[in-house]
């Protein structure tokens, strides 16, 4: 391994032919060699998650964030680390140093909600997760899911998720109740094309009565047949009268 480059290739190929132990020690020697760069003790960590070495790992990320305070990934992973450690007192800090320095809200804030629950602080933990819901719009579906999951031992409703926010329109709800469960089908016709909202085509318009278009209501219809007998007979024509008697007195208005 000359290059971090060539360090961080090998160990990613090592993990993804499934190499985990080579993995974690080609990183293990690159975060002795290039003791400044933070990557390769995240990997690291990772790493040691998978291979089930949490407490190793925890430590590994409480270095980065010791020589990095802003890295939120950092933050985070040292606080996802500690939650499945079960120390609550420490995850419950970490989260909230992962909150302050930039972490996605609402992971942040789920995971700080969730740490305040086990410690036994559930009303406190439902208020601050509940105001981060309302004030995020009522989008976030993980904010949602928690309050969803805490809300029969607290005993209040769930505020309602906003679909048009989350963008979630065609996805099915948990609550099957909720006022904005909405399921748009995509049109199958372009907004200028009269021939696919009618549903049928001009060469079908066109089409004589013995073809498709004839055959709609059943092969056994029998066309209506019109008499058209009297064409050929001479019309009789119509007598003039000329010998209609006038009365003399007709103009006379006296």
């Amino acid at each position: 391994m000359d290059t971090p480059e060539q360090a961080l290739r090998e160990a990613h190929a090592a993990e993804v032919e499934g190499n985990l132990n080579i993995a974690e020690s080609i990183l293990r020697s690159a975060c002795k060699r290039w003791r400044r760069e933070p990557e390769f003790k995240m990997r690291h960590g990772r790493i040691l998650r998978s291979l089930g070495n949490d407490r190793k790992a925890l430590k590994v990320f409480r270095a980065v964030l010791k020589a990095h305070p802003h890295r939120a990934d950092a933050a985070v992973a040292a606080a996802e680390t500690a939650t499945s450690l079960n120390k609550s007192r420490l995850a419950e800090s970490l989260w909230g140093r992962a909150l302050s320095v930039g972490a996605p809200t609402d992971v942040a804030t789920v995971g700080l909600c969730r740490t305040i629950w086990i410690r036994g602080r559930k009303q406190e933990a439902w208020d601050r997760a509940r105001g981060a819901f309302v004030q995020g719009g009522n989008s976030s579906r993980l904010l949602y899911d928690f309050l969803t999951e805490c809300s029969p031992i607290i005993g209040t409703n769930v505020p309602e998720l906003d679909l048009l926010e989350t963008g979630e329109l065609n996805d099915e709800l948990t609550t099957p109740d909720s006022r904005r469960e909405l399921t748009l089908s995509p049109a199958t016709f372009s907004a200028d094309s009269l021939e696919s909202m009618a549903g049928i085509t001009a060469a079908e318009l066109a089409a004589s009565h013995n073809d498709e278009i004839s055959t709609l209501l059943g092969d056994e219809v029998e066309q209506p047949q019109v008499d058209m007998s009297a064409i050929g007979q001479a019309q009789a024509t119509e007598e003039t009268r000329t010998d209609v008697e006038i009365p003399d007195d007709l103009l006379d208005f006296d």
